[in-house]
Parts: structure tokens; sequence; C-alpha cells
């Protein structure tokens, strides 16, 4: 790995030429902190994607903490670890869940799991763009919080998707993320999730908040993609391993995901129509 680290200088122009020329879209998945539904809702916004006819790649970031194989209880063999090992590679991590979805598992409970650098992501982000003609989205849930890898990612998706709940602390963790994009000057589409609502009205003024502040002290806009309630089907989804589009497709919840999934399509559609910028 650090030999074919130390010619990512010059790959780098080659994968901007790459992603630049690709029909594929990433999107990053992220939290400020963990316990908001982060997981809960690239699963099964994946899922929702896939049914409405987009082929989609979700990709567990997270190298010692993943969820989502419990999520949607599945095992492999092989994790994105084994990928950073250089014991295979990413094409051999896939994993078919269902049509038009496919998945690359993260890993957990590791003392030796793989410790990566910004070099060795971008890495990743090469080789990944092997792969971008096979997809219309690749999905990244991203590891909680925002260290200087999980940033460095998110600079690398054209979309950025921020779940959050109305408790303040994760409002908080929400700005602080928005805040550290822009001080990297992250020219990426953010958008804003509020899960865990009580009510419709908890939801709007949990994104007026963070959009006042966003506007105001960062001079910055940033779009609701919308809201996903409370609801106790969405824990017995949960306990019971199964998405929640499965377990109940006619639940709030499934059909709240629904409705987030065709928002983001019009979203991508009118960016893509208003020559979109491919950040760096």
């Amino acid at each position: 790995m650090n030999g074919q680290a130390s010619r990512l200088i010059q790959l780098k122009k080659l994968l901007e030429i790459e992603r630049s020329n690709s029909i594929t879209k990433t999107i990053s998945v992220c939290s400020g902190k963990g316990g908001t539904g982060k997981t809960f809702f690239a699963a099964n916004f994946a899922f929702q994607l896939s049914k409405l006819n987009k082929k989609i790649l979700l990709i567990d970031l997270d190298l010692n903490f993943s969820n989502l194989n419990v999520m949607v209880n599945k095992t492999s063999e092989n994790s994105i670890s084994n990928f950073f090992e250089q014991k295979c590679t990413l094409k051999e991590l896939v994993f078919n869940f269902s049509k038009n979805l496919d998945l690359i598992f993260g890993d957990s409970g590791r003392l030796n799991y793989p410790r990566i650098s910004e070099d060795i992501l971008d890495y990743f982000f090469i080789s990944l763009s092997k792969m971008h003609n096979e997809y219309d989205y690749i999905i990244f849930d991203s590891a909680a919080g925002a260290d200087e890898l999980v940033l460095h990612q998110l600079m690398k998706s054209q979309y950025i998707i921020i779940v959050t709940s109305p408790e303040p602390t994760a409002v908080m963790d929400a700005y602080v993320i928005l805040k550290l994009l822009n001080e990297n000057f992250n020219e990426s589409e953010k958008l804003i999730v509020v899960n865990k609502c009580n009510e419709h009205e908890e939801g709007e003024r949990t994104i007026g908040n963070i959009s006042t502040a966003s506007r105001h002290f960062l001079g910055q806009e940033i779009n609701k993609l919308g809201f996903i309630s409370f609801d106790n089907t969405v824990h017995r989804s949960i306990v019971d391993q199964e998405l929640i589009l499965n377990y109940n497709p006619l639940s709030m919840v499934a059909q709240e995901i629904l409705e987030l999934s065709k928002r983001f399509l019009k979203i991508e559609h009118l960016a893509n129509n208003n020559q979109p910028n491919f950040p760096v």
C-alpha cells in the first residue's frame, strides 16, 4: 500500500477527470454524533432509491464500529478492511443485497483494524472510480463525528446528507460539521435530514435553527431534505434486523423515506441541469 500511496499525487488528477466525466453521483451520509439514526437512514434511503430503479452501491466506511451488516442481518467473509490490508479488490467485496442494491460492509471489534491515512483513502477513491460506470449513485455511510479522515471523505462527495435529531447536542454537532466543511471551502451540496421528530413542527423548528445559524455565521444556505418521525415501528424493525421498507412498507416512516428519496432525485436533477460542482 505504501508504494501505491506514493503515486497518489499523479493519480489524483486522473481521479478528478474520471469523476467529472462520470454520471455516477457520490453521496455521504454523516452525523456529528452517534445515535441520530445515520445508518438506519443510509440503509433505507439506499434501498428506496434502488426500488425507484436506481443502481446503488452502499459502502460502510466505519472501519471498526460497523452497523450496516447488523442492520440488514447479513454476513460476509470480507469487509472493507480487507481492501485496506491488500487482501482483495473492492470488486471482490461487493455483496448483492437485492435488485439494484449492492453493499460493501465495514468491520467491527478488531484491535488490529487498519489505520489509514488521507493518502490511502485517496487510493480507495481512485480504486472506486473504476466501478463508477456500474452505478447511478454510490452512497457512503460515514463514521460518526468529523475527524480529519471523515472530513477528507466528505470532501470527495458531491452530496452530503447530514442526519440530525431535535436534541440541542445533535443540532450543535450538525452545525459543527457545516462549519468545518465551510472552513475547508467545500462546495458539495449539503442536505439536512431531521430524524426522530415527535411532530412536524419540531422538525421545522430544528431545520430552521440550523439554517439560521448557517446563514448568519457561515453565509451559506442549506437544503432541507426532510423529516422522519419518531415511531416505535423503527425500533422494532431494527431489533428484527430488517429494513423498515420491508418490515412495514405502509408505515409513516417508510412513506417519509419514500418522499425524501423522491425529493433528493429532484434536487439532484435540478443540480445536474445547472452544471453541478465537482468538489476536489
